[in-house]
């Protein structure tokens, strides 16, 4: 099913459920992939482990498991990040050199190779898949015992209104200084409002699409400036080819656009404060409600 909230979920605490169970057994079934397969399924396994996080901040007021159970998810994701990292500095890497001949940067590229490639070992993928997949069946084990307590529409709107806050507040200090960790922190936040507006989609069908794929653009920008942060961190050693600085530049500058564009996308759905979305979509909400 989709990762909504249904009007055949009789409650919140059987949409928790539900949905939770959908994450569970697809990031489960991500973990038994052949070896040869791990980028994807890795890059799957965190999708489902957002999702299922995404889920538990939007219900968190009335979910009284919410601190262990984002801590369980959140570790569950961290046992293949390594993993993750590894193929995205390559990644960042030849979209930095796309329209230059590749052949100056082939000693640096093998240098970064270097460095990540014992992440990348047959052995140690099948070891991060074999405990990732004990742990999402730990918690898929708990989950059948979740309750989501309260008025539906207070619990929604608490858990929307928090992230949302917390954008905001997250957008305000990126726009202060192009610091990495706050624009980190800003994505991370939009990235919750991405899931929360999906789960939340159902009851007002066109507006909530039309701002999801805006929110859904931010958070690609915002992901690539954290890729790009993540890639400078590595040009710091001094032992690396002089080619080093040249990527720097340009990873420098990429980034500076990408503040940029994100901070100009972002305005136009912050100008009404930080209370106008959650009000709004509180009363479309009660609608919903009394016609289901």
């Amino acid at each position: 099913m989709a990762y909504r909230i249904q009007t055949s979920d009789r409650s919140l605490t059987a949409a928790l459920r539900r949905i939770a169970e959908e994450q569970l057994g697809a990031a489960i079934a991500e973990t038994k992939r052949p070896v040869a397969e791990a980028d994807e399924a890795i890059h799957n396994i965190r999708k489902h482990c957002k999702k299922l996080r995404g889920l538990y901040r939007l219900m968190r007021s009335g979910f009284a498991d919410y601190a262990e159970e984002n801590a369980a998810a959140r570790d569950a994701a961290r046992m293949s990040s390594s993993l993750r990292d590894a193929g995205v500095l390559l990644k960042t890497f030849d979209a930095l050199l796309e329209g230059s001949d590749p052949a100056p940067y082939a000693p640096l590229r093998q240098a970064l190779t270097g460095e990540t490639g014992a992440a990348l070992t047959p052995d140690e993928i099948g070891a991060a898949l074999v405990r990732q997949r004990k742990a999402f069946k730990t918690i898929r084990k708990r989950s059948r015992d979740w309750k989501v307590a309260g008025d539906p529409g207070t619990v929604l709107r608490t858990g929307l209104s928090k992230t949302w806050h917390r954008a905001a507040a997250d957008m305000e200090a990126a726009r202060r200084g192009a610091d990495a960790e706050a624009f980190h922190d800003w994505r991370k936040r939009i990235k919750d409002h991405w899931y929360h507006s999906r789960l939340l989609q159902g009851f007002w069908p066109g507006p909530i699409r039309a701002h999801r794929e805006t929110v859904k653009t931010l958070s690609e920008l915002l992901g690539d400036y954290q890729d790009l942060s993540v890639f400078l961190g590595h040009l710091d050693r001094a032992e690396l080819p002089e080619t080093a600085e040249d990527l720097r530049l340009r990873a420098l500058a990429r980034r500076d656009t990408l503040a940029y564009e994100s901070r100009t996308l972002a305005a136009p759905l912050f100008a009404g404060g930080p209370d106008a979305l959650p009000n709004d979509w509180s009363k479309h909400w009660k609608h919903w409600a009394k016609r289901h």
